[in-house]
């Protein structure tokens, strides 16, 4: 026979009088118990799970690492690049310019930005 699970604390009765609803409809509870705490931010992973994917990685990585290294470091690993590990390595003019290239490339995705569909 199967019983059921209680339920975690975030849906306790007290927890739910402190919630919220955004102007998108999304429901945000206040989890810490403090009455006074507030939403100070919201991560959204935006890799293909809730949008499109519009960053065209391999022309980014490309544009940082040049095209004679992006080729040697992806036959190296043909599982992918950790890009940001390997900017850790330069000098800080070097990483400056590969943050401000990705930097412009996110900016870009922004702005092709689409919802996932369903």
């Amino acid at each position: 026979m199967l019983r059921s699970l209680p339920r975690p604390p975030i849906f306790s009765r007290a927890l739910m009088s402190r919630s919220a609803v955004t102007p998108a409809g999304t429901t945000v509870v206040a989890a810490t118990g403090n009455s006074k705490a507030r939403l100070r931010g919201v991560v959204f992973d935006m890799d293909g799970t809730l949008t499109v994917p519009v960053i065209d990685f391999p022309a980014m990585y490309k544009a940082v690492l040049g095209e004679e290294q992006y080729n040697s470091m992806k036959s190296q690993n043909p599982s992918g690049i950790d890009i940001l590990h390997h900017i850790q390595t330069w000098n800080p003019v070097q990483q400056q310019k590969a943050y401000e290239i990705i930097a412009d490339f996110e900016r870009q995705g922004l702005d092709r930005l689409q919802i996932m569909p369903g």
